[in-house]
């Protein structure tokens, strides 16, 4: 019976935007708070949108492309709410569930949407870029080795 009421309570409380990152954690927005979810940890952090100034993205400090997401609350206080975001897309739509709610919480950058887009595009590039250094690279192993294969072929 008290496993029914631990699923029902989870039923009744669907995020709006959720984000999963790193291992086993997640950022949820709910129409009243952020959560943070660790799971490894068995922990659930949450923070009231309406105790929340501003919500600070940051670049990771050993790894860029891993974001840093602060909350600054309205007591002064500024928390790190996650660390080693990599996943951009939700985030994205984090950020677009947050706009609906029309709260007066700031966004530092102010025109973080924007810049994530331009992550998103850039780390495309980035990818394209590997993948095509990769296959010019077999290509001209297997040119180099027919070019050999053919000059031995002469020679013997």
């Amino acid at each position: 019976m008290n496993e029914d009421h631990s699923i029902q309570g989870e039923i009744d409380e669907v995020p709006l935007a959720r984000v999963r990152y790193g291992l086993g954690k997640e950022l949820r927005l709910y129409p009243d708070a952020f959560s943070v979810v660790l799971r490894e940890e068995h922990e659930e952090l949450r923070y009231a949108l309406a105790n929340i100034k501003r919500l600070v993205l940051t670049p990771g400090e050993h790894n860029p492309s891993k974001l840093e997401l602060m909350f600054e609350l309205d007591d002064g206080n500024t928390v790190v709410a996650a660390e080693g975001v990599s996943n951009v897309r939700g985030f994205r739509r984090l950020l677009s569930a947050l706009a609906e709610l029309h709260l007066p919480i700031e966004l530092d950058p102010p025109d973080m949407d924007e810049q994530l887009k331009q992550a998103l595009e850039i780390r495309a590039r980035y990818q394209l870029g590997c993948y095509g250094l990769v296959l010019g690279s077999c290509l001209l192993l297997t040119i180099a080795y027919v070019i050999i294969a053919l000059i031995g072929a002469h020679h013997h």
